[in-house]
């Protein structure tokens, strides 16, 4: 399929969800939660980019790979998350732009090599790779982040 095929899937997809309620999560005083409110944060942005991205020079994504993200992420919503659809949908979405077409991390990232997931000379790491990787129909596997050496957990 062709990545521009993908994002208008992406799309309309993501029409119907409530965007505002995301983004006030990250404001709201109710969710004192930093996670809650970083991955708010990114996850709210992440869909502005999709709306906002133009593809230029479209390439081919392979259907199988998107066949079997769409399953692990299915797979990881009937284990955790069972009925709750609407983030299912909104999950599955997200993470398919980012390790498909954007190319970016799935998981809030920074700058600061302190923190779980950052950009470092134009690469992504991630500490915790590594570790989650093995697990069961793991996402890991889609992710453009490469593993932190040893070295350079600390």
């Amino acid at each position: 399929m062709k990545a521009s095929k993908l994002l208008k899937i992406i799309r309309k997809n993501l029409k119907e969800y409530p965007i505002d309620y995301l983004r006030n999560k990250v404001t709201d005083p109710r969710y004192r939660d930093p996670l809650t409110k970083k991955l708010a944060k990114y996850n709210s942005g992440v869909y502005d980019d999709i709306y906002a991205m133009e593809i230029i020079d479209d390439f081919e994504i392979n259907d199988s790979v998107i066949k079997n993200m769409r399953a692990d992420i299915g797979f990881y919503f009937d284990r955790y998350s069972a009925g709750d659809d609407e983030n299912k949908r909104f999950t599955e979405n997200i993470s398919l732009y980012l390790a498909l077409i954007a190319k970016r991390p799935l998981h809030p990232f920074s700058e600061d090599r302190k923190d779980d997931v950052y950009l470092f000379d134009g690469t992504y790491y991630c500490k915790g790779r590594m570790k989650y990787i093995h697990d069961e129909r793991s996402l890991c596997r889609y992710c453009v982040c490469k593993n932190v050496g040893f070295s350079g957990l600390f």
